[in-house]
């Protein structure tokens, strides 16, 4: 037989299917408030999310408040009959929100006046998702135990779809993570392909967080290095920002989460590395909606484990190239040995054998003496062009070691940001004069800036390579100041390798240089 259901019934059965109808979280949540209201009656309705720590993360209001609730632009701070649904736990329906005793009396500007109010918690599980507020019965009468017990059974229903629908934003985004990482680091036979599956790694990071910036930085002892970054923020002011959290994370091998405000949170994770050194993955002010809290963090974890074995990898290369290297040498030490010696050893004993020869006998001695001196000098000549070109330390290296030496007479330690293929966009020749102008450009800074921070940047494309060190000193007039002997000396270098100098400062203002010459790695 037919069961006949009572209106309110009927009507809360299809507010849930309207609700369950949706598999976008945010959906799912405006069709809570709506079907609320609808329920109800109520002319305002809004879900305010909470974080772990109960604080309000963001607000999902009717279509008839969310202009008033935009005009606030703020997040309630859990005071008056706000503050009594998360302390309670429970529905809580007030007739005049004025005569209650927790009722501060007090609305923001731009707040519709409430008089009537009805709230409950809405639960996944036993944690607290949000809480539900209506406010305002249409009628003018007081919400009714009806219209509480409808909100309850709504309540809860709800909290089952905004599992479902998390779960389902929770998959998603792993699809699209899993999508977007597959490819990458595949191939990193070279290290031009290596800097492309790092800067990848975190673009697609950058994108799949909704973050303002995400960097890879790198740390050698108290050296913090900035190599791949993805964002519109500065990359130095994050890392300067947060210098203490690297350093623990570092320290620690503990990820870091750091909530921030309106649902964005800062991560840090650490990057776990056998052979290329340690370092952090910085995710700063992403978009953490309530379904990836805690997901997100352990992707990005996932992210930075995937970073090192890419930074392994390529270290394992370049430990190979330089064991190669050593190899080469030991051989050309025996070539020497066996060839080029023993060969100068012959000649000196046919000439040592020739005093008791005639003339003729004499001339045929010496000019066998000559061609073995000049077989013995073109050996000598290969062997020296192949320690010629042989790969010496790497130019970061070197540079590193220069920052720590000047780390002791800044009294601080400069910051290294670093970006594309540094290490091999330049010949030898052409890394020691890199070498040159940076010492010069720290030393101004230790005598003359008064600085309390350094930046090194070192950045190489296909075309350029440029040096740029940034100083928060006390700065100079450009057009006061006449330039010295260490100025000139970094112009003139510049000039021999196809490059330009430019130097930027104002009193008060700190310095900047920038030296850039072609690239002819």
């Amino acid at each position: 037989m037919d069961l006949e259901l009572p209106p309110e019934a009927h009507a809360l059965l299809d507010a849930m299917v309207a609700i369950g109808s949706d598999l976008d979280l945010r959906g799912v949540l405006s069709r809570i408030v709506e079907a609320s209201c609808r329920l109800t009656d109520a002319e305002y309705g809004v879900l305010g999310i909470v974080d772990d720590q109960g604080h309000f993360t963001d607000l999902v209001p009717n279509e008839a408040a969310a202009g008033q609730f935009d005009e606030i632009g703020l997040m309630p701070q859990g005071h008056g009959l706000l503050g009594l649904v998360p302390r309670e736990r429970r529905a809580i329906r007030v007739d005049h929100v004025a005569e209650h005793p927790v009722s501060t009396g007090a609305f923001p500007h731009a707040h519709p006046m409430i008089d009537s109010f009805l709230g409950a918690p809405v639960l996944v599980g036993e944690q607290a998702f949000g809480h539900l507020y209506l406010g305002n019965k249409r009628d003018g009468a007081p919400f009714t135990p009806t219209d509480q017990a409808l909100v309850e059974a709504l309540a809860r229903a709800a909290g089952v779809m905004i599992d479902n629908a998390r779960a389902y934003e929770q998959v998603e985004w792993r699809r699209r993570w899993v999508a977007s990482t597959a490819e990458v680091g595949s191939d990193v036979t070279g290290t031009l392909r290596v800097q492309e599956a790092l800067d990848e790694l975190v673009v697609s990071l950058r994108e799949l967080c909704g973050a303002r910036l995400v960097a890879y930085v790198r740390r050698d002892g108290e050296l913090m290095e900035i190599r791949q970054v993805a964002g519109d923020g500065d990359a130095v002011e994050v890392a300067e920002r947060l210098t203490e959290e690297i350093r623990e994370v570092d320290r620690t091998r503990v990820p870091a989460r750091l909530p921030g405000e309106g649902g964005r949170t800062t991560l840090v994770v650490p990057v776990h590395t056998r052979l290329a050194g340690s370092g952090v993955i910085v995710v700063d002010d992403a978009q953490e909606t309530p379904s990836l809290r805690g997901i997100m963090l352990d992707l990005v974890a996932v992210t930075a484990v995937q970073v090192g074995l890419i930074l392994d990898r390529d270290q394992a290369l370049r430990d190979r190239a330089q064991l190669l290297v050593a190899k080469d040498r030991d051989r050309i030490a025996r070539d020497l040995h066996d060839l080029v010696i023993q060969r100068l050893f012959a000649t000196g004993m046919q000439l040592q054998g020739a005093r008791g020869l005639d003339v003729a006998a004499l001339r045929t001695r010496v000019d066998d003496a000559v061609s073995d001196l000049d077989v013995a000098i073109k050996e000598l000549r290969a062997a020296i062009f192949e320690l010629g070109t042989g790969t010496g330390r790497p130019l970061l290296d070197e540079v590193r070691t220069l920052l720590g030496e000047y780390a002791t007479l800044l009294g601080f330690q400069p910051l290294l940001r670093v970006s594309g293929p540094v290490d091999r966009a330049l010949v030898p020749e052409a890394g020691t004069h890199v070498l040159l102008t940076l010492r010069e450009a720290l030393s101004n800074a230790v005598r003359h800036a008064r600085a309390s921070s350094v930046t090194v940047e070192l950045t190489a494309s296909s075309a350029w390579f440029r040096v740029r060190v940034t100083d928060d000193g006390q700065g100079f007039d450009p057009a006061t100041v006449q330039a010295g002997n260490g100025t000139g000396n970094l112009r003139t270098r510049a000039a021999d390798l196809g490059g330009h100098v430019a130097v930027v400062s104002a009193p008060g203002e700190g310095t900047t240089l920038e030296w850039v010459i072609p690239a002819v790695g």
